[in-house]
């Protein structure tokens, strides 16, 4: 009988769920169906059986390729629930491995005004990008609160949208190590402690003096890739990943890659 209660320490065959014990999954990230691990996503801890930060599943997205998925997160810690705190790294969060195409933050406009919101990269990742994803996926893709920051436009403050896809920011990917909050990615993205370092860059000590893990590939190639943040001493840059995989900034008009993540629910 599934016990209404359980100490982890001595099971391996049950995980919490709101002080319920359920069942673990049985078929690992890449065997299972999105149904499957839509149903772990909001225990406590997802990853507290076959699944595992940085494991990977394979997408096919028709003409635009297939491409690979992973664990990006898992942990949900106490920070999440803080008002006005973003929900992008928090629960299960699942990132594209590699980037899917390029595209630019803005292509008719050099401008970074109105953020991530008012792009027209968070558009065509929500409509192009979204609608290449098979059904299956995009029925357990969950809307997720999103803070990001702004640039230097006059009376511009940190913005909330909802999104289904979004882009990375610059903490959920480097831990700012320079030691100095008034220079680096902790004073020039003004959304940067409104959310945490995903767990998988985390476990990889992705700072910004150690970076190599936050590289992605286009293809065989290393290639930049976008991150919502806008930089904001301008009104025309957003970061970007480096094909190091060091922070970079580029002008908005720049087509770099697109590697998006999402929340299962």
């Amino acid at each position: 009988t599934t016990p209404s209660t359980l100490n982890f320490n001595f099971s391996v065959n049950y995980i919490q769920k709101d002080n319920n014990a359920i069942a673990k999954p049985v078929l690992s990230f890449s065997e299972a169906s999105w149904s499957q691990i839509a149903s772990v996503a909001n225990m406590d801890n997802p990853c507290e059986g076959p699944y595992n930060v940085g494991d990977t599943k394979e997408v096919d997205m028709g003409t635009l390729g297939t491409h690979t998925l992973r664990i990006a997160n898992c942990s949900k810690p106490a920070e999440c629930s803080t008002a006005g705190f973003s929900q992008t790294a928090c629960g299960l969060v699942i990132e594209f491995a590699d980037i899917i195409t390029t595209h630019s933050m803005n292509s008719s406009s050099l401008t970074n005004v109105g953020g991530w919101p008012a792009s027209e990269m968070r558009t065509y990742m929500n409509s192009d990008i979204y609608n290449a994803l098979p059904s299956e996926l995009r029925s357990v893709i969950v809307p997720t609160k999103v803070i990001s920051g702004y640039g230097s436009m006059s009376g511009e403050t940190n913005f909330e949208s909802t999104n289904k896809l979004y882009l990375l920011s610059t903490h959920e990917v480097w831990k700012d190590v320079d030691g100095n909050q008034n220079s680096g990615i902790d004073y020039y993205d003004k959304a940067y402690s409104y959310t945490r370092q995903l767990d998988y860059y985390s476990d990889l000590g992705v700072t910004t003096s150690s970076y190599s893990g936050a590289i992605k590939k286009n293809g065989t190639s290393n290639s930049f890739w976008w991150l919502r943040s806008t930089y904001y001493t301008t009104t025309v840059y957003f970061y970007s990943v480096s094909d190091r995989g060091r922070w970079d900034n580029n002008f908005a008009t720049t087509a770099n890659g697109v590697s998006p993540a999402f929340r299962i629910g």
